[in-house]
């Protein structure tokens, strides 16, 4: 675990960037423009890239709808090639520091955290680890639901960072695994749109 520190600690920092919702509310956009699961659409938003600050944390792709919001990261610490799915013997641990992200995050930006139980899912022939999170954000109060989805894939990691306002939609899960497997099967690495991209 006291090799992933650096990491850790940067990647908190960044994630009370990627916490924040949307700055303005997005009108539902054409089929041909966004993503869309069920009646959801998910518009791509920007990209962002990590390593010049700290190699190794990768990328990340922003998705914006009217439920919430989607980060997608692509990255490989600098560990070289990661065993698929959730089997690399490296993995548990990346995933406790994960979760401990949120929890150190929640020191600055959130004044609430509670953490969901943990359990592996199959999408699309790929198994990814989750676990849900109820989060209320410090300056605001609004509360919100949110859920981190980890695997390895194409030997690097991926991890889907979900946030929904409260009340989220009943069909939450639903809405998120739907994301996740048209994510999949587009390739997660690229979106297919191009607006902004980030160094920081």
């Amino acid at each position: 675990m006291t090799k992933l520190w650096p990491a850790l600690s940067i990647a908190a920092a960044l994630l009370s960037g990627c916490a924040a919702p949307p700055g303005t509310t997005a009108t539902e956009p054409p089929p041909s423009a966004a993503s869309r699961t069920g009646a959801v659409y998910w518009q791509y938003k920007r990209s962002t890239s990590y390593e010049a600050r700290q190699p190794g944390l990768g990328i990340s792709h922003r998705y914006e709808s009217r439920v919430g919001w989607v980060d997608v990261y692509v990255y490989d610490l600098k560990q070289g090639q990661w065993m698929p799915g959730v089997d690399d013997p490296r993995f548990d641990e990346h995933f406790k520091a994960t979760v401990e992200e949120v929890r150190l995050a929640g020191a600055n930006v959130y004044a609430k955290v509670e953490v969901g139980p943990v359990s592996d899912v199959r999408i699309e022939e790929q198994t990814l680890r989750r676990v849900g999170f109820r989060v209320q954000q410090a300056g605001t109060g609004k509360r919100y639901e949110s859920f981190t989805f980890l695997t390895a894939r194409n030997g690097r990691l991926l991890k889907y960072r979900m946030s929904f306002a409260t009340p989220a939609p009943a069909d939450v899960d639903a809405i998120a695994r739907e994301f996740i497997a048209q994510n999949l099967r587009s390739g997660p690495e690229i979106p297919r749109a191009s607006p902004p991209f980030l160094k920081i």
